[in-house]
């Protein structure tokens, strides 16, 4: 597993917001390949705990569609905390399993459920929002309705597990989009490259990447498990530390 240290230049940010920390997770699939017991998530939530960044969030695929439907009432993440919290949307894995059963599991451990709604955050006195979509392969995502309550000036971050609805963010002129869902491939080969991408994942499958506008950008985190086979190959697990910055700071 790596932990990638990504910095997220954007200079519309609010001043207040600068070196906001942000660890980003995705695509575990539990109940599959690298991730069928508890033990295995613990060394994934105590690397995130060392991580000490100031917002943790999960893109989706918490569980694999092949799992156990009771494994959704199972507490898999647990012991995650942040200052400004824990939040997560939802995968088109996890649209097998009962939403509310899933929302309900999650808040037990502290981890509020994003379906289309937003939620307003404060650092350093300056308020931003967190938007968490549902998932845009299987399920009904929102964006102008969960969007609905937020001021025009206010910044938004948003979370959303299939990276290629970054167009539509741009649309909306949102700066940054958090997302998962494609592996990265998962199996890469070196001077080819993944050799499979599933839909919505294929525009901006892997890293950080502009959208054609240029003002938003898409962060697509390789994700912690596997589907379809059970490993991965050059496409190791991932955990990201986000930090966003008004201006670059490479090179200070």
């Amino acid at each position: 597993m790596t932990v990638k240290q990504v910095e997220v230049t954007l200079p519309n940010m609010p001043p207040e917001l600068d070196g906001l920390t942000i660890a980003h997770l995705s695509d575990l699939h539990y109940g599959f390949g690298l991730y069928t017991n508890i033990r295995a998530v613990e060394d994934v939530t105590a690397l995130v705990r060392a991580l000490n960044a100031e917002l943790i969030v999960f893109t989706g695929d918490l569980l694999d569609h092949t799992a156990d439907p009771q494994l959704s009432e199972t507490s898999i993440l647990k012991g995650l905390h942040a200052p400004l919290g824990v939040y997560a949307v939802l995968g088109n894995h996890d649209h097998a399993f009962e939403r509310s059963t899933l929302r309900n599991t999650l808040s037990a451990d502290g981890i509020r459920l994003l379906v289309n709604e937003s939620i307003r955050l404060t650092r350093n006195g300056r308020s931003f929002w967190l938007v968490g979509l549902d998932d845009p392969l299987v399920g009904e995502p929102k964006l102008a309705e969960a969007m609905s309550s937020i001021p025009s000036e206010d910044f938004v971050l948003l979370l959303v597990h299939t990276p290629d609805f970054a167009d539509r963010s741009a649309e909306h002129n949102l700066p940054l989009q958090l997302s998962g869902h494609s592996h990265c491939g998962q199996i890469r080969l070196p001077g080819i490259g993944p050799l499979w991408l599933p839909p919505l994942g294929k525009k901006y499958p892997s890293g950080l990447r502009p959208v054609s506008s240029g003002k938003t950008y898409v962060y697509t985190n390789c994700g912690l498990g596997t589907s379809g086979v059970p490993f991965r190959l050059f496409c190791p697990p991932e955990i990201a530390f986000i930090t966003l910055r008004v201006t670059s700071r490479q090179g200070a």
